[in-house]
C-alpha cells in the first residue's frame, strides 16, 4: 500500500495523541497544545493533515496562514509516531503540506522549533528539506532551550 496523505478526521484524534506521546520529543504540556490545536482544526481553525504507512495512521501535521501575512504559513506541528519514522511518511506528509500550501497561495512556510539537542533529528529534517536557518532566539522556551527558526521559500513572490 505504501505512504498515503489524507485529511484528518476526529476519529485520527486518539492516534495523534499516542504519535505524540510515543515520540518521547514532547512533554505533557506540549502534548496538550498540540491536542487542543488538533480540535480547533477539526472546526476549521487550522489545517490538518495526516499520513499513513500501509493502510495505519502514521502521523499528522497541523499548519495555518500566518495572520496579517500576504502569503506567509506556519507548520505548527509534524509529528511521525516513532514505530513508521524512517520510511518516508515525515517527507511524504511535509511535502504534502507545501503543495496544499502552494495551492492556496502560500509562497514561504515558518517553522520554529527547539534548539535542544533531543530535537537535533527535527533540525537535520528540515534542513535537510531545504528550510533556511534564519533565526536563533536564545533561552526563549527557557533557559538552555532556544527557539530555532527556519524559513523556506515555496515560491519566488513576484
Amino acid at each position: 500500500m505504501g505512504v498515503l496523505v489524507r485529511s484528518v478526521s476526529a476519529a485520527d484524534r486518539d492516534a495523534i495523541e499516542a504519535a505524540l506521546t510515543r515520540s518521547g520529543a514532547f512533554s505533557e504540556t506540549e502534548v496538550q497544545v498540540a491536542l487542543d490545536m488538533v480540535d480547533a482544526g477539526l472546526k476549521g481553525d487550522y489545517d490538518l493533515l495526516a499520513v499513513e504507512v500501509d493502510g495505519q495512521f502514521a502521523g499528522y501535521a497541523c499548519f495555518g496562514k500566518a495572520t496579517l501575512t500576504l502569503d506567509s504559513w506556519y507548520l505548527y506541528w509534524i509529528c511521525v509516531h516513532p514505530d513508521v519514522q524512517g520510511r518516508g511518511a515525515g517527507r511524504a506528509l511535509q511535502t504534502r503540506v507545501e503543495q496544499y500550501i502552494r495551492e492556496h497561495g502560500g509562497k514561504r512556510l515558518i517553522v520554529e522549533t527547539s534548539g535542544r539537542r533531543d530535537y537535533e533529528r527535527a533540525r537535520h529534517f528540515y534542513e535537510s528539506a531545504g528550510f533556511n536557518l534564519v533565526g536563533r532566539l536564545p533561552d526563549f522556551y527557557r533557559p538552555g532551550d532556544d527557539c530555532v527558526i527556519y524559513s523556506k521559500l515555496l515560491e519566488e513572490r513576484g
